[in-house]
């Protein structure tokens, strides 16, 4: 096949996009394992159709369902493909009060996350977004979030809300957790754990259906009001509700919160953003074990550079050419030297903050005057530092390496919208506890955002954004550095690692293997011609 006939060529992502051999080049992600994926979904689409009864025995089980009660799988183009989970919805009937509802299950893409790479990553998802849902329902029953109503992992046994149980089995719950009360062990959350009575294998979570008449995405009307003010303070009030809602509780430790097989709730997870199982997905090693968790910020933050530095080293496609490389090995460089100038040595140890780092619009739910009705997808929730509390880097619909000129002016003037909309509901918290104690909340996040530790924070947890805010933001900090150093890149890349050159010399050769393979891929690779919502196409290649 010639050169051109490669660049016409066209293959579909798992989004159904086209995308040509052009632009899958100019794509900063591993497209070799990414144009996998469309193959992978339609397989597991069909896996859990093949499961449809035993999905429908799983929901009705926990929701105590009476023999004439029905459970209903929705039709496959009701399902909902999320970046990281596949939602399926479920009717309820209930025949004694003739009422009908719905729910949603959700399962892990094991594709997605890393499971191949890292067994049990599947796991330690569901065990930290069950373990926050839990511990938001118990501790902060303000914040509006869907209600679990059960889960299971991949073992033998499943968890289901006591509310949901038979009368018998909430006066042994009532009874057992009062037992463990008296000998002082570690309480149990408030879901019973049952064996499975289906044959489902497959770890998920079962939730609170969201109906349109309960709100709607924000992205759907994000771009057209977010100019409008009333609506903006709105939604800013809530945001700012909800982080001081979650700050209410003092955390120990930097890490995420997990949920063991008897159902006791911990913060003994690493800190699990969605960039660790992203990472492991292409089989890039993160280096940081699962039970690990960090006493201070500057703990933390090193261990971030280093899985920055390993997408460096281990992605195929991880730099443009040498001098990007050099580049992005003296930002990392830098990143790591000017460390103890972004962290507060008073809060370096604590305490911490339970931080929803995935809060975005697709998964904010809100009314028709922009007040949150719900949050979702809490998969990526952390125990984080107060300095990494800030307002929403979104506000003006930019990406983070995008803040600057007019796009950085007008952020700011949102910033500080949202700042006055964050004081005014830390003074109404403290009224309502009775405290005029000095809004330390608000204070700190603004000498964060004066001191630039907005974008340091921010570059950190954005493996696209890292090198540009850099040089956008950070280095600025320091004119005398970067006027008196004729070449900064140059003289700062080599004390990213002793073997900074051969490094360089291999991601070249990296880059250029990668581009043949992937050249080859779109040669050898028919047109996937698929709808995923269909039940009745199917995988057939098509030039």
């Amino acid at each position: 096949m010639s050169g051109d006939s490669v660049s016409q060529h066209v293959l579909v992502t798992h989004r159904g996009d086209d995308i040509t051999l052009e632009e899958a080049l100019e794509e900063e992600q591993n497209m070799l394992v990414r144009l996998t994926f469309l193959n992978k979904f339609a397989a597991f689409r069909e896996y859990l159709e093949n499961y449809r009864t035993q999905i429908e025995a799983a929901v009705s089980h926990h929701l105590n369902l009476g023999r004439n009660d029905r459970c209903s799988l929705g039709h496959m183009r009701e399902w909902i493909h999320g970046s990281f989970n596949m939602c399926l919805p479920l009717r309820i009937t209930r025949q004694a009060s003739r009422s009908q509802s719905r729910v949603m299950i959700r399962f892990p893409l094991p594709y997605k996350i890393g499971e191949e790479n890292n067994p049990g990553n599947a796991d330690e998802k569901l065990r930290c977004e069950a373990a926050t849902y839990v511990f938001i329902q118990e501790n902060c029953p303000d914040i509006p979030v869907p209600k679990l109503l059960g889960f299971a992992f991949s073992g033998n046994d499943c968890f289901t809300a006591i509310a949901n149980t038979s009368w018998y089995t909430q006066v042994i719950e009532y009874f057992r957790r009062r037992l463990f009360s008296l000998l002082r062990r570690a309480p149990r959350c408030s879901y019973v754990c049952r064996p499975k009575i289906f044959n489902l294998t497959l770890g998920y979570l079962l939730l609170e259906y969201i109906e349109k008449a309960d709100g709607e995405m924000l992205m759907h009307t994000w771009d057209e009001k977010r100019h409008d003010k009333t609506l903006r303070t709105n939604l800013f009030r809530d945001l700012s509700r909800i982080m001081l809602s979650l700050g209410r509780v003092p955390l120990p430790r930097i890490g995420s919160f997990t949920m063991s097989d008897e159902g006791v709730l911990s913060l003994t997870n690493r800190p699990l953003t969605y960039t660790l199982h992203d990472l492991e997905n292409e089989g890039v090693p993160t280096g940081i074990a699962r039970n690990q968790t960090y006493a201070s910020t500057e703990q933390y933050v090193l261990d971030t550079l280093a899985y920055h530095g390993n997408l460096l080293r281990y992605r195929p496609n991880s730099i443009h050419d040498e001098t990007d490389c050099i580049g992005q090995m003296a930002a990392l460089t830098a990143m790591r030297a000017v460390l103890p100038h972004f962290v507060n040595r008073d809060l370096r140890n604590g305490p911490f903050q339970l931080t929803l780092t995935d809060l975005h619009p697709p998964n904010i739910y809100v009314d028709h005057q922009w007040h949150i009705k719900y949050l979702i997808d809490l998969e990526w929730a952390c125990s984080l530092p107060i300095e990494m509390q800030n307002p929403p880097h979104w506000l003006n619909s930019r990406g983070i390496d995008q803040l600057e000129d007019n796009d950085y002016q007008d952020y700011d003037v949102l910033r500080e919208e949202f700042m006055e909309a964050f004081e005014i509901e830390e003074k109404l918290m403290q009224q309502r506890n009775a405290k005029n104690g000095s809004l330390w909340r608000t204070q700190t996040m603004r000498e964060v955002w004066d001191m630039g530790k907005f974008f340091y924070f921010h570059a950190l947890m954005s493996t696209k954004g890292l090198f540009n805010v850099v040089n956008q933001h950070i280095l600025g900090k320091y004119p005398a550095a970067t006027h008196a150093v004729i070449n900064f890149d140059d003289t700062f890349s080599p004390f990213w690692n002793t073997d900074a050159d051969q490094v360089t010399a291999k991601k070249i050769k990296d880059k250029e293997e990668y581009r043949t393979s992937l050249r080859k891929f779109f040669e050898t690779t028919p047109r996937i011609v698929f709808d995923p919502w269909s039940t009745e196409s199917s995988l057939t290649g098509k030039k």
